[in-house]
């Protein structure tokens, strides 16, 4: 591991492995988010409120991405520092993750 990494980084390219088993956050703005997202993510940009949902969940992996993983690694960064360990964050830009062969949620998408 580069020792720039936190053990707490998600390649984008192994996503897919973790994907099913995470809460996935999207903390993108709402306009980005109603564009494209993740399946079954959700969009939250306040770090207190996605400590709150870290808390609830704490059997599972919290898992944030954003547009360019630099707002994601923050908001796992801060929570971390807090205590809340099971938050994790997509080390990786979003046209990354569209890469990483997921499925994505597009505004004109039919549901």
């Amino acid at each position: 591991m580069n020792k720039n990494t936190s053990p707490r980084a998600v390649n984008p390219k192994d996503l897919k492995k973790m994907i099913d088993n995470c809460i996935l956050i999207d903390v993108r703005n709402k306009g980005y988010f109603l564009i494209d997202h993740l399946k079954d993510s959700i969009n939250v940009e306040s770090a207190k409120r996605i400590g709150y949902i870290a808390q609830e969940n704490k059997d599972k992996k919290i898992l944030l991405y954003c547009h360019s993983g630099t707002t994601a690694k923050n908001i796992s960064d801060e929570l971390a520092n807090s205590g809340i360990d099971n938050v994790y964050y997509v080390n990786g830009s979003f046209s990354e993750i569209v890469k990483a062969d997921v499925e994505i949620i597009y505004y004109n998408q039919e549901k």
